[in-house]
């Protein structure tokens, strides 16, 4: 994707990409952890992700797939280069992410680490979405914000139980 060319669809692609990709580690590491508080959060966490994808598929819906640049896209330039940006850095919207499992991140520390990272900039990226998208479009995101949020919280507060343990 060439981020200087940008665009609301490609914005929304990229936040659909970033949930499958949390869907496909989540379901992974929760088949892979022994936990079983941490196992059914993780499988929480991918019927959420889940949810999101259709969020933002219909948010796309809401796109014409031709339009130029300018006209229907509720992005700004400057605001898409740096979602752009944003996005290319961070590891959940890296294709095969959830394939790190199979790579021998098997601990369920690890797991934990991963998922929260993967949380936070899930957070920091949705924000930086709800900068740029249409008004009418702008509660759907703070609600994945929140959600985003919730989880984050969730997995730390895990975390937290599992090293006192």
């Amino acid at each position: 994707m060439d981020i200087a060319h940008l665009t609301g669809r490609d914005v929304l692609e990229v936040a659909v990409q970033i949930e499958k990709n949390g869907v496909r580690f989540y379901t992974l590491a929760g088949e892979t952890v022994r936990n079983e508080r941490l196992s059914e959060l993780l499988s929480f966490l991918a019927e959420e992700e889940k949810r999101h994808i259709t969020t933002f598929e219909e948010m796309l819906n809401d796109i014409p797939a031709d339009a130029p640049p300018g006209t229907t896209d509720p992005y700004l330039d400057e605001a898409s280069l740096y979602i752009g940006a944003l996005a290319d850095s961070k590891v959940f919207t890296k294709h095969g992410i959830g394939l790190r499992l199979d790579e021998g991140v098997k601990n369920e520390s690890e797991i934990l680490r991963l998922a929260i990272d993967m949380e936070k900039d899930s957070i920091l990226f949705y924000h930086e979405l709800k900068n740029g998208v249409r008004e009418g479009d702008r509660p759907s995101v703070e609600k994945l914000i929140s959600e985003e949020k919730e989880h984050f919280v969730k997995l730390q507060k895990l975390q937290r139980e599992l090293i006192k343990g």
